[in-house]
């Protein structure tokens, strides 16, 4: 089966010159690294040390790491090009400017629009929670705004 993957399933395309374009396709939250997307490199590289922009909020992060997965872990590596699947990591603190679907490109070369099909969700998940002591409220909002990054609807 692994014979035909490869001989029957195309190898992705993309301008690894391009400027970059990566589709978020995933994120968690590191508590030394901050948010990490997993991406798809659709066009152009990313390196540790690029200055990148979160096109639907404009907000700006220095890569600090690049990389694969591996079972269990990841393996971090010099850049990614075009057509690879990884993650970067940029000391993103703020949750709420990360988004699935979004796309990153690089400060200084720019795509000159994002991938298509982005739109902002609305959350369509509505309860009320709140915690048994009000002294762990805080708590609470961080673990939903870590739930969050996974879940759109939220």
């Amino acid at each position: 089966m692994l014979e035909r993957i490869v001989t029957d399933i195309p190898a992705p395309t993309g301008d690894e010159n391009a400027p970059l374009q990566a589709l978020i396709f995933d994120s968690i939250y590191d508590n030394y690294q901050g948010a990490i997307a997993y991406c798809r490199i659709k066009n152009g590289t990313v390196k540790v040390g690029d200055k990148i922009r979160l096109m639907a909020s404009g907000k700006t992060f220095t890569v600090t790491e690049v990389g694969y997965f591996e079972p269990g872990s990841y393996s971090p590596a010099e850049s990614l090009t075009a057509g690879e699947v990884g993650y970067i990591a940029a000391s993103i603190k703020s949750l709420s400017d990360i988004r699935v679907g979004d796309t990153i490109t690089v400060d200084d070369r720019p795509a000159e629009k994002p991938l298509p099909g982005y739109k902002k969700v609305n959350p369509m998940v509505y309860c009320g929670l709140y915690p048994v002591d009000g002294s762990d409220y805080e708590n609470l909002k961080v673990a939903l705004e870590k739930l969050q990054l996974n879940d759109a609807a939220l």
